[in-house]
């Protein structure tokens, strides 16, 4: 869904795939449905294109060698999307009976009989992968990517098929209650079962996360609690009903130190939730970053000082799944919450009183840090917070300080709202202006300029 089509061969002499593309809405959330359609198209016509090269032709040998690396795991992935696209919407789960193990003999007999739907999945993660790739090789970024690892797989995706059988049946992974969702999380998400994790030497989880470092600097490890324990909620079932099942936590620090070592890359661990005693101790010892987010961190009510934080983490001022610094100043998140029900009158009132009195407390903990400084240029109060709040991450020791597109393009709505699906429409927002032109802005100059500053090394190397 990400490739880029009209960068692949072939593109140019496919007009009809070409003017699909061009007639694309370009509103302010995407239209994934229509996208694929007429990306799956165009990808038809340029794979119709590469099927056409002689064996020998440099591209066709490069396929080659990368189906062949990706062996019986890629292949078993193509033959579940071939399956899938003769049975559009339909879950595996609900596949004739011998479909839906992959081990079965029809599976192969399917993928024989459809070599070409077959050959065009291999191809398009090949695509995928080289585009990818380019785009490491091609940025000039001192770390590289940072990517993120999601906590689970759909439960009716290529993942949860092939892996089934280590998969527990009749729940999903989720989160309690906490001050930040009081209804907790159902995720949706089959969990693995640690028993079948171990026996088999956690090789689909070592698989797993090499496959998402193979092109990256640093690898944020979504919901890192779960290499500890996960909280387990019985399908039908609230948040209130779920409870807590340990994993083998040692093991599987390990498998992902030795996966962060063969890429050579660095790891942050999402630990934010109901952590558990001496969890962000233990990943310390480790050297995988924490997960330190501004809103979130407190000495009491009060806003911790940047020189609290510790090193060995990541510092952000938000995240996808809270509100934008523009937002959170206006209090639009609560708002929201209100209009989709999910808070009363009664709760929105106490929570805006509460937003004033964090407003207060974080003015005056970046006073107290001496981080007021200069506005960008042209400004609102929200500018000016979002420029100050900047330089607070940059001041900061940790190893790693972030910055959100949301908040560089002005934005006022998050991305994603915990809790919610088909209430609004969650990770189909389009930033308000050009990716390319998200440090053009005055705010983006401004924390460019203060990072750069904050930042840089001293003369002895620190």
């Amino acid at each position: 869904a990400y490739v880029d089509v009209a960068a692949l061969p072939g593109f140019a002499a496919a007009p009809a795939a070409r003017s699909a593309i061009a007639a694309l809405p370009d509103g302010p959330a995407i239209d994934y449905p229509a996208a694929w359609a007429a990306k799956s198209a165009a990808l038809d016509a340029c794979f119709e294109a590469f099927s056409r090269l002689p064996s020998d032709d440099a591209r066709a040998l490069a396929f080659h060698r990368f189906v062949a690396h990706g062996g019986e795991r890629l292949r078993r992935f193509a033959a579940f999307e071939a399956i899938a696209a003769t049975r559009p919407g339909v879950p595996w789960q609900r596949w004739p009976a011998e479909l839906r193990n992959p081990d079965d003999p029809a599976v192969a007999r399917f993928a024989s009989r459809h070599a070409r739907e077959v050959d065009f999945a291999l191809w398009m993660q090949w695509v995928a992968d080289e585009q990818l790739g380019a785009a490491v090789r091609d940025s000039g970024l001192e770390i590289g990517l940072y990517r993120d690892l999601a906590v689970g797989a759909a439960p009716d995706g290529a993942e949860a098929w092939d892996g089934q059988a280590a998969l527990a049946r009749g729940v999903s992974v989720g989160a309690p209650p906490d001050p930040f969702c009081a209804e907790g999380q159902v995720w949706n998400l089959p969990p693995p079962l640690p028993d079948a994790m171990a026996e088999a030497g956690y090789g689909a989880f070592r698989a797993l996360v090499a496959a998402n470092a193979r092109h990256a600097g640093a690898l944020r490890i979504d919901h890192v609690l779960g290499l500890a324990r996960q909280f387990w909620v019985p399908d039908g079932a609230t948040a209130l009903e779920g409870s807590y099942v340990r994993f083998p936590f040692d093991d599987l620090l390990g498998a992902l130190a030795l996966e962060s070592a063969r890429a050579r890359c660095l790891v942050v661990g999402e630990d934010l939730g109901t952590v558990p005693d001496g969890l962000r101790e233990r990943l310390a010892q480790e050297a995988i970053l924490s997960y330190r987010v501004l809103w979130f961190e407190r000495d009491g009510a009060d806003f911790r000082a940047p020189s609290r934080y510790p090193a060995l983490a990541a510092g952000c001022v938000s995240t996808h799944d809270l509100p934008t610094i523009r937002g959170w100043w206006a209090g639009a998140d609560l708002d929201e919450r209100r209009a989709l029900g999910l808070a009363t009158d009664e709760e929105t009132a106490a929570a805006r009183a509460a937003r004033l009195d964090d407003r207060a407390r974080l003015q005056r903990a970046v006073e107290a840090a001496g981080l007021s400084g200069p506005a960008p240029e042209g400004g609102d109060d929200a500018d000016a917070l979002a420029a100050a709040l900047h330089r607070f991450v940059a001041a900061t020791p940790c190893a790693l300080a972030l910055v959100q597109a949301d908040d560089l393009a002005g934005e006022t709505t998050a991305v994603n709202l915990p809790g919610t699906d088909r209430e609004r429409p969650n990770w189909r927002r389009r930033l308000a202006i050009p990716a390319a032109d998200l440090w053009r802005t005055p705010l983006g100059q401004r924390a460019s300029a203060d990072f750069a500053d904050r930042r840089a090394p001293s003369p002895d190397g620190e």
